[in-house]
């Protein structure tokens, strides 16, 4: 016979395992803080370049699947439910999109532009004396560097691998 808490605890660890009570949590964390911040008042009306930015963390983080991290930022910078237009956005910031691009969040094409841009200027500036590539496994932790873009194909490259290499 199962006790209640037995009971409780089964609940408890189902809930878990789909991740629907850490969802619970973020939910009732986004509306406590809307609550306590129910004034108006209190926050200035954001700027198109604060709402830009945002709308670059939120659309990665929903990317990632931070779904609740996402909740609670946007609550808590007062953002509109609808993203901002992703043409508008390269517009503004000036980024010239390709096919490949256009399925990762901006904030990746960001970070990899200005990774070309710092990498040139070393380039130019000084002689690189060490491997142009890195490859971490996430698995053993193993980091291999080398000069040869290709040596990894046996390896786990994601994005990141790409953009910080």
């Amino acid at each position: 016979m199962t006790t209640i808490n037995e009971m409780k605890d089964a609940l408890k660890e189902t809930l878990e395992s789909r991740g629907v009570l850490s969802q619970l949590r973020a939910r009732i964390r986004a509306e406590i803080f809307n609550a306590l911040n129910e004034d108006p008042e209190d926050k200035p009306k954001l700027s198109m370049e604060n709402m830009i930015i945002n709308d670059l963390i939120r659309e990665y983080m929903e990317y990632n699947h931070y779904s609740q991290t996402a909740s609670v930022f946007s609550s808590e910078a007062g953002m509109p439910q609808e993203m901002l237009d992703r043409g508008f956005i390269t517009k503004k910031l000036k980024i010239v999109e390709d096919n490949n691009s256009k399925q990762t969040p901006l904030l990746y094409g960001l970070v990899f532009g200005m990774k070309k841009v710092i990498n040139n200027q070393e380039v130019q500036n000084e002689p690189q004396t060490g491997p142009k590539y890195r490859n971490v496994y996430p698995e053993s932790g193993q980091v291999v560097e080398s000069n040869n873009e290709f040596e990894f194909q046996g390896g786990r490259r994601n994005i990141s691998d790409q953009i910080f290499k």
